[in-house]
Order: structure tokens, then C-alpha cells, then sequence
């Protein structure tokens, strides 16, 4: 990555959390000149494709980035890999669309993945006071919702 594209890059973590809408999650497509190389969700899209071009052997060839706020950004995600055939998306690229989940699996993931963001959030470092505030209140959001699926996954599974 050029000086410029990191000035840029840094740019935009630096307009004070613009992109963060209160928790909402993020549908994000990462292009390269070959392509779509990668589609994620993130309610922290541009931490996360911070995360993907220092990480990432496909990180350098990163040269665009679109993001959108769709109503049910998990079946968005699905969704687009099945459709536009990320290069480096592992996960729904396969021959066929995959199966919905019963709901008990489908609650189960939810809460490994809830759990997992709330990890990172808890890991992030934060560019700014605003950014802190952002992260702490994500991680609030985060608890509550890993408590809410707990206690339905404990309901479920009675």
C-alpha cells in the first residue's frame, strides 16, 4: 500500500466514528483490479478492513471499498458471496446456496459470534476519545444482546 492510500485510509478513521450507526451492522465488499476479492459484516467496517489490510496476504491488492447498512446484513452477506463469488470469501462460496440453520443453531452462531465481536471490541485500541465512547458503548450493546441470546438459546434448548 502506497503512502497516499494510507493517508487515505487513515483519513477516514479519523472523521470522529462517521460511519458507526449505533450498533447497526455494516455489509462490506473489499475490490482489488481483478475483481470483488472480499464480502464481510462488521458494525466497525472500516476497523475491520484496517484489520484486513494489515493482515491479510490479499491486503495490498486492495483498491476499493464499498459499504451499505442492509435491514439483515447476515442474509445480505450470504447472499452476495453466493451471488458475486468473492475470491478470498471462504464461508457460503461453495456449489450450492447452504441450508438455513434450525433456529437453536441459528441462535447458537449468533451468540459464538456475538461473543467473538465483543472480543474485539474489547481488544481495539482507540484512535480518539470519540472512538472510545463508540467502542464502549458497542461493548454494552454487545453484552446485552450476548445476554438476551443466552437466556433464548437456555429457553430453546429446554
Amino acid at each position: 500500500m502506497t503512502d497516499v492510500d494510507s493517508q487515505f485510509l487513515r483519513g477516514l478513521f479519523d472523521e470522529e466514528g462517521s460511519l458507526h450507526t449505533a450498533g447497526r451492522t455494516a455489509l462490506y465488499r473489499l475490490y482489488g483490479l481483478e475483481g470483488l476479492l472480499y464480502v464481510g459484516i462488521s458494525i466497525c467496517p472500516l476497523t475491520r478492513v484496517r484489520t484486513h489490510l494489515r493482515e491479510q496476504a490479499w491486503g495490498p491488492h486492495v483498491i476499493g471499498i464499498r459499504i451499505e447498512y442492509p435491514d439483515d446484513a447476515e442474509a445480505a452477506e450470504r447472499e452476495v458471496v453466493w451471488t458475486e463469488r468473492p475470491k478470498h470469501n471462504v464461508v457460503f462460496n461453495g456449489q450450492s446456496p447452504p441450508a438455513p440453520p434450525d433456529r437453536a443453531a441459528r441462535l447458537r452462531t449468533e451468540l459464538a459470534l456475538e461473543r467473538r465481536r465483543l472480543e474485539e471490541f474489547r481488544t481495539a485500541v482507540p484512535e480518539s476519545s470519540t472512538h472510545l465512547r463508540l467502542i464502549a458503548r458497542a461493548i454494552k450493546a454487545k453484552q446485552a444482546k450476548i445476554a438476551k441470546l443466552a437466556k433464548i438459546v437456555g429457553d430453546a434448548s429446554t
